[in-house]
Formats: structure tokens, sequence, C-alpha cells
């Protein structure tokens, strides 16, 4: 049986409602629980397109509900009272809803329960950002109405009393039998279907006729599938990232962006699915020849340094969701760059999107980097941007300042190798956009398969900046290389 107590010192409480950290409650370890549960299920869930529906394995017996936009949360149940624990370790306590879970679950006589559901807008929900107005009214409720405005969606029964339930028909069995009167918290509405015909059915009623944000299909032998409509858009490529080792000469993948009503670029995403091994060979060995300065510099999740290219050539990409806001709220915000045909300067951050898993779909040789054929109206059209038709050079971003530049030449086989080695403050640094110094190195050498290579190394510390340039400098400038003034 779960403890849950607390020390309610340490909460913020209001119309009695109170909210706090799980490590202040008398057992901790209902977050790590809360934790493994998300793990859990992110790995055993599949995102697909409703198009890939007939994919699906044949079995019998589908589990299909509607997916519910709010904050994802794991329930606890003592026999006495229900508190909630999400992934991020944030502990809610006296939601209205909670209260009547828990006079449901003393009906029915459950002596103690662990469960997950969705927290969303019962009444009155808007429709964008939906989960954002969900967690507005969590983080600091307007009036005790709000606080019955939201509702509890409960999808799966971890365990009762003491035993597992993994039976999905068990599953929804017992939560028919808890909550099928509830009115603050319910199961999430379901149907059970034989054939992926009835799945396509209920995606197309709840998801196309009554804008679900999506289905969750289950099956005891087939696992997991979370089905959302894709969305389809016009990038530009403006960096690439290769593999290492045995990966090295293909693509890792790709940064692309949207262009801006004043001509800006603005990153979209990364995206690194949806290719074939030849295209990740075929974009490197064309990308490289792309390849131009720029004053930013972006990581992929490996953190390795994008090859910034002059922008294009344009791909289609598809993705199932995005999202305006972050979950703990406030915008998603992503680098500007202004492109003046030879080099990318960055300006600012401005508010756009994140991206649900983005895949690549194929090249667009009927378009190009400009405005007409990318613009991030695709987006606008999709999702409410704030300042989307604001210049980003209304706040020009002050200009770089280089410190140090070195460059060295060397003759071998009669060809000249050349290393340039420069030190630049950025003068951004008190934005948070991007570091205070870079560090840079590029090593031409035309007798090499891959004539050129480059280092980079970033810091917020002048002296940590220096003590990189010295030490790229001790390491290449030796044996041979001469100076050029």
């Amino acid at each position: 049986m779960p403890k849950l107590d607390f020390d309610k010192k340490k909460f913020t409480c209001k119309f009695g409602y109170c909210t706090g950290k799980a490590i202040d409650l008398a057992d901790p370890s209902l977050h790590i629980k809360a934790q493994e549960y998300k793990r859990r299920v992110s790995n055993m869930m599949r995102a697909i397109s409703p198009e890939d529906i007939a994919r699906i394995p044949k079995a019998r017996n589908y589990s299909v509900s509607r997916k519910y936009d709010g904050e994802n949360a794991m329930l606890f149940f003592d026999g006495k009272q229900m508190l909630s624990v999400n992934a991020g370790g944030t502990v809610r306590v006296g939601l209205p809803a909670f209260e009547e879970a828990a006079e449901l679950l003393k009906k029915a006589k459950v002596g103690s329960c662990t469960l997950a559901g969705e927290i969303y807008v019962r009444k009155g929900a808007t429709k964008a950002h939906p989960v954002q107005q969900v967690v507005r009214v969590l983080r600091n409720p307007p009036s005790k109405d709000k606080l019955e405005d939201l509702g509890v969606a409960v999808f799966d029964v971890i365990e009762a009393d003491g035993e597992q339930v993994s039976s999905v028909a068990d599953v929804y069995g017992l939560l028919a039998k808890w909550f099928g009167k509830g009115k603050q918290i319910h199961p999430a509405e379901n149907r059970f279907v034989d054939k992926t015909e009835g799945i396509m059915q209920a995606f197309t009623e709840w998801v196309i006729g009554e804008n679900a944000e999506g289905l969750v299909v289950r099956n005891d032998q087939t696992g997991w599938f979370k089905i959302k409509l894709r969305h389809n858009l016009d990038v530009a490529i403006i960096g690439y990232s290769e593999g290492t080792d045995d990966r090295k000469g293909m693509l890792h993948d790709l940064l692309v962006a949207v262009i801006r009503d004043d001509g800006t670029f603005q990153e979209f995403t990364r995206v690194g699915g949806g290719f074939t091994e030849e295209d990740r060979r075929t974009f490197v060995a064309e990308l490289k020849r792309r390849v131009v300065p720029s004053d930013y510099v972006a990581v992929n999740n490996d953190y390795v340094a994008y090859e910034m290219i002059k922008p294009g050539p344009v791909i289609e990409i598809s993705c199932l969701d995005l999202i305006g806001e972050r979950a703990r709220g406030g915008p998603v915000k992503r680098m500007v760059l202004d492109w003046d045909g030879k080099r990318y300067t960055a300006l600012l951050r401005m508010p756009l999107v994140s991206v649900i898993s983005p895949q690549f779909i194929g090249i667009r040789d009927d378009k190009e980097a400009v405005a007409e054929d990318v613009s991030i109206k695709q987006v606008t059209d999709l999702i409410t941007i704030a300042d989307a038709d604001r210049s980003a050079h209304a706040d020009d971003a002050p200009e770089s300042e280089i410190l140090e530049r070195v460059v060295y030449t060397k003759v071998m086989k009669e060809k000249t190798m050349v290393r340039k080695l420069l030190l630049w403050k950025t003068n951004k640094q008190d934005r948070g956009d991007f570091p205070g110094y870079v560090v840079y190195l590029t090593d031409f050498s035309p007798n090499r398969k891959d004539p050129l290579e480059r280092d980079i190394k970033i810091s917020n510390n002048e002296k940590t900046a220096r003590k990189f340039f010295q030490e790229l400098a001790e390491k290449n400038f030796i044996g041979g290389w001469e100076r050029v003034e």
C-alpha cells in the first residue's frame, strides 16, 4: 500500500488544492514509479499515422481509446485519499476529480490501487493549446470552479490491492466498475474491436469528426500504438551532421528551417528519420559542396556541430504533431538566422514549435529555399505562433568580434595545405542564445579524400576559450607549418 503522507508546509495550497515536489512525500519513491511507468509505456508505444493502421498486426479484441490532450500522471490511492505524481516529480493533491475518485473507490471497497490517467479540461477547453490550459490552471488556479472544470480520464490500472493488472480487458473492466458513474473522473472513452477497420472507424469518428488529439490502441499480443494525424511541410536544409566511426561519410541528421516574413531563416527541427542508406551517402556527398561560414554553432543530440550550408535544397517532411508551448509553460523558441548570401548571422530566438516525430519524405526539386516555397505560414496555418509576423531585425543582435586569427600553410606533394584558426567573441552571451566565445579550426588538404576538416570548441569564459585556442595551435601548427601574415 502506498504511503501518501506529505509535508504540507512545503506544499502550495489554494482552494483546497495543493501542489509540491515528490521529494517532500513520505514515500519519494512514488516519483520513481511514475518515471518507470512513463519510460516503460514510451518504449512499448509505437507512434503511427492513420495510413499505417492497416499494418497493425492482426489480432482480436483491440482496445481503442480516445487520446486526451492534458497532463499525464500516475494516480495513487491508499484507501483514504488520492494524489498524482507526474514524471517531472510534481505532486498534486485535492483536485475535485481526485476527491470524487476516492469516494468511488471507497464505495467499490478498493483498499489501494495505482492508476494512470490524463488530467484534461473537461469544460471550457480551447481548440488551441488545451494542454497549456490545463497546466495554467494546475500551476495557479484562478478559482475553485476552474479546478472543477478539470477532469481525469483514466486509461490504465497498474495494480489493485497489491495485485498486478496486465490484461487490457481486465483494466477496462475495473475502470468501468469503479468509475463508470463518475463525472469528473471516468474511464478514457474506449471500445473493443476485432479488426483494423474498427480502429479506422474510431479514428474517423473521434479524431476527424470530433477533433480528438488521437487514438491509443492496445492489445495484449501486439502492444501499444499511438495514432495521430501527420502534417506535411516543405522546409529548407541549412545544416547537416555526419555520422562517426563506421558511419563516417553517412548522414546523421539534417538541420532544417522555414522562412519568416522578413526573409530570415528560423530553425524548425532536426530530421534524422526516413532516410535510406543510399540517401545518407548522397546527402553528405552533395551537402559538403554547400558548406558556408556561420557565427552560430548548432549541435545535434550527440553534441556534434552541424556544418552550415547555403540554404537548400528543399525537402518535404512529415510530423505527428506541432507543439507551440513547453509543458511547464512559455513558448518554444528557435534561433532566427540572417543569410546575406555568403554566411549566417544569428539574430535572436523567437517563438516557433516543437516538432514531434519528424520524418524525411523526399526532395522537392520543384521548390527553392525562398519565402514562397518554405514559408512559416505553413506552421501558422496549423497553430498560433506569437510574434510570427514580427521582424527579427527589430532587435538587432550585436556583431561578433574577432579576437585571434592565424593562418598557416604547408606544401606537400606540390600541393598547398591551409590551416586557419579563429577565436571570436559573440557579444551575445547575455541573451542565453549561444556561447560567449567560439574557437574554430579549418584544415584544408587537397591530398585527403575529404579535403576540408573542421574543429569547433565553445565556451562562455574567455580564459577557457583562449586555452582551447592555444591547445589547437600547439597541436596543429608544428612540423613544417609556416605562418602567413
